[in-house]
């Protein structure tokens, strides 16, 4: 259970110390304590920790008021004649007034240890450290399952005066396509394709020399680690285009740090519970000889279907009919909408 505690409080470290046959029992030398902040900065420097009864032991420490919000790795070291033990465990520095904070990449392999009693400073336990990178490819499968509602977005595309050339956000995957996909009722102001050539064929049909005129066609294309829109024609004044994207995970392009909790700001809290059974599922099957893995796997599939079922109940598939959320898509006539290069179903409408 993760414990968190605000500044000017006094965190409680605990640790039990118990035989091999699961005995609560006294080291023989020593059990001292250790913490990092989150950025890895020494926070206790190798303290002695008080007995407060056979076979469990604390350590308090003050919190400052100006001490690093975030995640603070706890390591034990339990020494008894020739046998040391090493354990590791975590806290939350948290700000009552800020939102609150789940997993990110090293708490929650830093809990999947604990969990296990592996010991991080092992050869192989962190680098390469297989935990964290197993921790780190599930959340990124679970984020790409499918697209989920919190990853869906509006954003409107401002062009200047002479662009041919529009960036996309820097979080941009993929325009939703049940949101924007053309049908024949609807006339849009903006006709997006991710076909080269049919924007090309597109092209030709305005005028491959058309003078300055609202922007009326785009093409969506990937270049130097960032997704760009080549529109036509060139603009001749100022416009804004209304669409919705698929966000793209928080680990592409440049992903975020190992110590960055997923959500809120990511995705919804709830989502930390399939990411803990997930990574929990597979850890436990590579790591421990035991069927504890059976129960996440139960658990994990229990909350996919829940989610998939509770996801679905707001987003149409491609053979639905399409969502005019944004309840203007008759506002303004194209001329292109009949006789789209590639057919309709490979072009998208932006108003």
């Amino acid at each position: 259970m993760l414990q968190v505690y605000q500044r000017g409080e006094t965190a409680t470290l605990r640790m039990e110390s118990r035989n091999t046959a699961g005995a609560l029992t006294d080291p023989g030398t020593s059990i001292q304590v250790e913490a990092w902040d989150p950025s890895g900065n020494p926070y206790i420097t190798t303290a002695s920790m008080t007995k407060e009864s056979t076979g469990i032991y604390y350590y308090d420490q003050d919190v400052a008021a100006d001490a690093a919000l975030g995640c603070y790795r706890i390591k034990y070291t339990t020494v008894n004649s020739n046998r040391t033990t090493k354990s590791d465990d975590y806290i939350l520095i948290a700000d009552p007034a800020s939102p609150p904070m789940g997993w990110s990449v090293m708490t929650l392999a830093d809990q999947m240890r604990a969990e296990m009693d592996q010991n991080a400073d092992a050869a192989g336990g962190r680098i390469p450290d297989r935990i964290a990178k197993i921790v780190r490819e599930k959340g990124l499968w679970l984020f790409d399952k499918q697209d989920w509602l919190f990853r869906v977005t509006p954003a409107t595309l401002s062009v200047a005066a002479g662009d041919t050339e529009v960036s996309m956000p820097s979080d941009f995957k993929e325009l939703h396509s049940n949101s924007m996909r053309v049908d024949d009722a609807s006339a849009y102001r903006m006709l997006w394709t991710e076909n080269p050539s049919y924007w090309q064929a597109a092209k030709a049909m305005i005028g491959n020399e058309a003078s300055s005129n609202a922007p009326r066609i785009a093409c969506l294309y990937y270049t130097g680690g960032a997704w760009k829109a080549r529109i036509w024609p060139a603009a001749d004044q100022a416009y804004d285009y209304d669409f919705w994207y698929v966000k793209a995970s928080p680990w592409s392009g440049t992903p975020i740090a190992d110590n960055i909790a997923l959500s809120p700001t990511y995705w919804p809290e709830d989502f930390d519970e399939g990411w803990y059974a997930l990574c929990a599922y597979h850890i436990y099957s590579r790591f421990r000889g035991d069927d504890a893995w059976k129960g996440f796997k139960s658990e994990f599939e229990k909350w996919l279907r829940d989610h998939d079922v509770e996801n679905n109940e707001t987003i149409s598939d491609n053979l639905e009919p399409i969502e005019d959320v944004m309840t203007d898509f008759q506002v303004t006539a194209s001329s292109l909408q009949a006789g789209l290069p590639g057919g309709n179903i490979k072009w998208y409408g932006s108003v």
